[in-house]
């Protein structure tokens, strides 16, 4: 029998991001550079984390990432996300706990435009010959220090970024109500780095999983690419299996 996530967003749905349409326009994001470090996780520490409609990753892992977005159409701003492993249906997805973003312009527009759990605060990207560093505060206080160490050249066709999926309240069928949200960046790659994951502090309860543990690094990427925020193409029931529930909103991004 396949396992299954065990989290009703519907119990809770207050806390969810509101989105007033599903008919965002999409964010082109020209020359990004995103570090992503794959972290394994005891099992037993996502419980709760993932709505009932996915899958878990096996074994278990957590996507930190910390993206510089140098254009955007908000201006310049920096991101910090936390995605866990998993899975919809066969494809594998990195399903949104918690994100923070450097102004408070971008947080309002990633929570009403895509239902990003996102909260403003200080984010910030530092490369050095050695190293990439990501840090994020919110209210004074460091909740994430990581880094990407002794980055090495790799090919763009060596990183394999996974889609998005997030949990929010939108219109369907004339009812405003809680749904999971795909979201499918497209990335082409101008530079790619691959090294050691490291994370020095880690506040899971700011992340919206306060039973989160980080155990054994898996690996580190940091990218300059060119990506996007797109169109809404997908949404799905969070109660039942994704091949059950699975909406098209659109046919495809040539609709974009």
């Amino acid at each position: 029998m396949p396992l299954y996530g065990t989290l009703d967003i519907t119990q809770d749905s207050k806390r969810l991001p509101t989105l007033p349409n599903l008919d965002t326009e999409a964010w082109p994001l020209p020359r990004a550079e995103m570090m992503q470090l794959l972290i394994e996780v005891p099992r037993s520490s996502t419980d709760g984390l993932l709505p009932k409609a996915m899958h878990p990753a096996l074994p278990s892992y957590v996507i930190l990432a910390v993206t510089k977005y140098s254009d955007s159409p908000v201006g310049p701003f920096n991101l910090a996300v936390l995605r866990l492993g998993s899975r919809a249906g066969a494809h594998p997805r990195g399903f949104l706990l918690g994100a923070v973003a450097s102004t408070d312009a971008a947080a309002l527009e990633l929570r009403a435009r895509w239902g990003i759990p996102v909260e403003a605060g200080e984010v910030k990207f530092v490369r050095r010959h050695d190293r990439v560093m990501g840090t994020v505060k919110k209210d004074g206080r460091t909740i994430l220090d990581c880094a990407l160490v002794d980055p090495q050249p790799v090919s763009g066709s060596d990183v394999q970024y996974i889609n998005w999926v997030t949990a929010a309240n939108a219109p369907l069928d004339g009812t405003t109500q809680p749904i999971l949200i795909q979201v499918d960046p497209k990335y082409t790659f101008h530079k790619a780095e691959r090294g050691k994951a490291q994370v020095a502090t880690f506040d899971p309860a700011a992340w919206n999983a306060p039973t989160l543990e980080l155990a054994n690094a898996i690996v580190g990427t940091c990218c300059t690419v060119d990506t996007d925020l797109p169109r809404i193409r997908f949404v799905m029931d969070p109660l039942k299996p994704v091949f059950q529930g699975t909406r098209r909103i659109r046919e495809s991004r040539a609709d974009e």
